[in-house]
């Protein structure tokens, strides 16, 4: 099974949101990921900047243009 590791881009660096991560949704304004054990973390307004599969990080970042 394919996991990842899940980061916020912000202005001072990366912050790791959540290893094992098996599955990005987005609903709406919302992105939920869930990990391999059903834990789950949501974010409004945020996009996915990078999905780097070789090394299974991804990169997610404040929406800029959300209001």
């Amino acid at each position: 099974m394919c996991r990842s590791t899940v980061y916020m881009s912000t202005g001072d660096g990366v912050l790791e949101l959540m290893q094992n991560a098996v599955r990005l949704i987005k609903e709406g304004d919302t992105l939920v990921i869930l990990d391999e054990v059903g834990e789950r973390l949501e974010f409004r307004d945020v996009r996915i900047k990078e999905i780097n599969l070789l090394s299974g990080n991804i990169v997610v970042e404040k929406d800029p243009i959300t209001k």
